[in-house]
């Protein structure tokens, strides 16, 4: 009983929530090009929303999970992400989240907890009313978007000694596929640290593609993680996240002349 009513508070404090930020951020909606999170956690979304490019909320942005996960959803319009039967209780650190028991396949070259099915890191679509209410309006969100909008992903991937980068850039590329047609475009902005001594200069190193995909390595010194709040939300690296902004913005600026240079008229 205790825990239902808990339930039920939380989900009238994300209602009021929720709305408030809608009406906040109603404009973006309608924005010409939508900037949206893609995991592989929380921290892709915080720094879209410190730089002031996050346009709202998607299934990805605040979960872990990993690009198979994003791709299996996709491809099957997240038909299996909110059936209770298919959500289940598990124990983190003495804490409770909820994860799906479908989409929970993928290869083993990811951090261990991207790779124990997708998480619902601050969400309970489970118990929570307002918290599945909240996820069907993304995934109707999703659905309306895709090949109508232009869309930038933005997805981090956090190095480990099992990381391929080519499969990665392979799934990336496919996602890009699904959004991409003759009307709107989507590029995916693709980042991960590689830490360097304290001797050396923070620099960002870009790797574009024509698919779509931009490829960027921040080149820093402060391990994005642990109990440090300014490390784990890496806000030392702001300047960098920054540079990597403004190079999408005239790589876009760029790609965007030369297409409408190659339809005028001769």
């Amino acid at each position: 009983m205790k825990k239902t009513f808990k339930n039920k508070l939380k989900s009238a404090k994300r209602t009021l929530s929720n709305f408030t930020t809608k009406i906040r951020h109603r404009a973006n909606f309608s924005a010409d090009v939508l900037w949206l999170s893609i995991g592989e956690n929380c921290l892709t979304d915080d720094i879209l929303r410190r730089h002031h490019r996050k346009s709202y909320s998607h299934v990805f942005s605040s979960s872990r999970s990993n690009i198979e996960y994003v791709l299996q959803m996709e491809q099957d319009n997240y038909r299996y992400l909110l059936p209770k039967e298919h959500l289940v209780h598990c124990i983190i650190d003495s804490h409770e989240v909820i994860r799906s028991g479908w989409y929970k396949t993928c290869a083993n070259i990811y951090s261990p907890r991207h790779m124990e099915g997708f998480e619902f890191s601050h969400h309970n679509p489970l118990d929570v009313e307002e918290d599945r209410r909240a996820f069907k309006r993304r995934i109707a969100r999703t659905l309306e978007i895709r090949g109508k909008k232009n869309v930038v992903f933005a997805y981090h991937h956090r190095l480990n000694e099992r990381s391929d980068l080519a499969f990665i850039r392979e799934k990336l590329n496919t996602l890009i596929d699904l959004y991409n047609n003759d009307d709107v475009n989507c590029q995916i902005v693709f980042f991960y640290q590689q830490l360097i001594n304290e001797s050396e200069q923070s620099r960002l190193a870009f790797f574009p593609s024509q698919s779509g995909l931009l490829e960027f390595v921040c080149h820093s010194k402060v391990l994005w993680g642990g109990e440090d709040q300014t490390a784990f939300w890496a806000k030392s690296d702001d300047d960098l996240f920054a540079e990597m902004f403004a190079t999408v913005d005239a790589w876009r600026r760029f790609h965007q002349r030369h297409n409408e240079a190659d339809i005028t008229p001769s």
